[in-house]
């Protein structure tokens, strides 16, 4: 294969048509998507983040005062602040012109659009042009990796700058440059603020570097334990007074996170097999990809004179991976939680790609006039026909793509009667107005499943989506009393009413996607007969 050579101006022009088409084809349809619980919890503190560093850029130096820190960041101070402090500044640039949740949820399409920019830059010079474009196509065409991109959370942040600092890493070590150093550290650090899950970059680079670069050492160090932290630090207020005890809190929270419960294989785990994430990766990755993917590992395992950047692509999917099968490893909600290794697996699948069309490339022009032109025409067609499952999966889905199974599951209808969670999340909930505004009952009573979602309801009740009179109640002692049943098909949360509901009776209403339920709703009478069920 050869090299791509430099980058001329057609070339960073596409680089800037897929960064906005990214970022634009996110932000556009932001407000498709539901509110998600975590969303309200992460993004509690965004309003006194922003205003913070803006008091501080406007030199009040009384801002830095211990107590002005506590008060700023002491709120929601379990999780890093980058996506946060993102956000607050978002909400005060463009509230006022962007509807919904758009200006809260443009920070994530900015990352996604950034992810697919660095993503094409990176894999150009280890599979040339065909191949990068292919492996930024291929990330963009992964149903669940478009879901996560619309959302205010932290993964979609720690997705692209994990892979953004093993990029910049590569870069300053194969260039042997000061310069890429330094942004390679200003990434670790960003990394740092985005979510947890920065804390393997080391063990990913660390053993890479010290293997393929062993020489360029110092640059390495500084990136992980000069630069990355400084920014991390520096980005961290909340850090700046008592700095070991809050580092220490910090880590205690989360290496004592509570286990969350998953549905996986139809059973209930506290903490799911060590295969939950392989197996959840084979099934929510479009089949073609996989496939393309296993042949780009192939191309990437370490050989005597290979690229080293093909071998990070080969480890970082493994480290970002494999700590989610650890025995006491929490394991839920999907691939969120090991979200990071999809850029790593569409960067393989690029390599698989490059490889395909290579040969196919090789034929047609020893075969036919006018081959080279006829080439090309093939590889468009060939990407076409890979990259068209998962595209048709991103629209078919849309916008819930979290519900998104492959081929290999039976799609989201046979993966949810092969025991594996049909959603989470919560986003479903903004559906229910479309039936609770139309029932004809006075002051309904709603028996939301579980108690804790029933956040997701009140708001949009306090703002006028929801009609007023409806009541809500978390309690399953009311069940009998209650006009009708509400819950999401998050098997994990299901109590022994919902399934009963769910085996034994039909909904009145539900949202659907094809023939699979996503939220359930059950009328007094249906919920009278579930409740003799369990009372036998």
């Amino acid at each position: 294969m050869r090299a791509a050579g430099p980058m001329a101006r057609a070339e960073w022009a596409l680089v800037a048509a897929l960064f906005l088409a990214a970022f634009l084809g996110v932000l556009l349809t932001a407000n498709h998507y539901g509110p998600t619980y975590d969303e309200q919890h992460y993004l509690s503190g965004q309003v006194q983040y922003a205003e913070w560093w803006l008091r501080l850029a406007g030199g009040d130096l009384g801002a830095l005062r211990a107590a002005s820190i506590r008060a700023a960041w002491s709120f929601n101070h379990e999780h890093p602040p980058l996506q946060k402090s993102a956000v607050g500044f978002s909400r005060r640039l463009f509230g006022g012109a962007l509807s919904g949740l758009a200006a809260e949820r443009l920070p994530s399409a900015l990352w996604f659009g950034l992810l697919i920019a660095v993503l094409y830059l990176f894999t150009r010079g280890v599979w040339g042009r065909r191949g990068a474009l292919f492996s930024a196509l291929a990330l963009a065409t992964m149903p669940r990796v478009v879901a996560h991109a619309h959302l205010a959370a932290l993964d979609m942040p720690i997705t692209a700058w994990f892979f953004i600092t093993a990029a910049l890493t590569a870069e300053a070590l194969r260039r042997n440059s000061w310069g890429w150093t330094v942004l390679a550290g200003i990434a670790f650090g960003l990394a740092l603020l985005s979510k947890m899950n920065a804390f393997f970059l080391p063990v990913l680079l660390l053993p890479w570097g010290l293997i393929w670069h062993r020489q360029r050492w110092p640059k390495l160090l500084a990136v992980l334990l000069v630069m990355g932290p400084i920014v991390f630090w520096l980005g961290w207020p909340w850090l700046w007074i008592a700095p070991i005890s809050h580092v220490r809190e910090y880590l205690a929270f989360h290496l004592g996170h509570a286990a969350y419960n998953a549905w996986y294989l139809g059973r209930v785990h506290e903490y799911a097999p060590w295969h939950y994430p392989f197996v959840l990766t084979l099934v929510t990755t479009p089949v073609l990809l996989l496939a393309l993917a296993i042949a780009g590992a192939a191309r990437s395992w370490p050989r005597r004179g290979s690229d080293s950047r093909r071998a990070l692509l080969l480890l970082g999917l493994a480290v970002a991976i494999l700590p989610s099968a650890l025995p006491t490893s929490p394991k839920y909600n999907g691939v969120r939680l090991f979200l990071p290794a999809f850029p790593f697996l569409a960067a393989l699948a690029g390599g698989g790609f490059a490889w395909l069309q290579s040969g196919l490339t090789e034929r047609m022009r020893l075969g036919a006039r006018g081959g080279a032109r006829l080439s090309a025409l093939a590889c468009v067609a060939l990407a076409g026909i890979v990259l068209y499952p998962g595209a048709h999966g991103v629209f078919a889905t849309h916008p819930y793509q979290l519900a998104y199974y492959n081929r290999l599951a039976g799609g989201s209808a046979g993966a949810t009667s092969r025991g594996f969670e049909t959603i989470y999340w919560g986003q479903v909930f903004a559906s229910a107005p479309s039936f609770l505004n139309d029932v004809p009952e006075e002051s309904p009573r709603v028996l939301v499943v579980p108690k804790g979602v029933i956040s997701l309801l009140t708001y949009p009740q306090r703002v006028g989506i929801v009609r007023p009179d409806v009541h809500f109640t978390g309690d399953e002692a009311e069940a009998g009393a209650v006009d009708y049943v509400m819950f999401q098909a998050m098997q994990s949360d299901y109590t022994e009413l919902c399934w009963t509901l769910a085996e034994n009776e039909d909904p009145t209403w539900a949202l659907r996607l094809g023939e699979t339920p996503l939220l359930l709703i059950y009328d007094r009478e249906a919920a009278s007969r579930a409740l003799s069920r369990l009372a036998k």
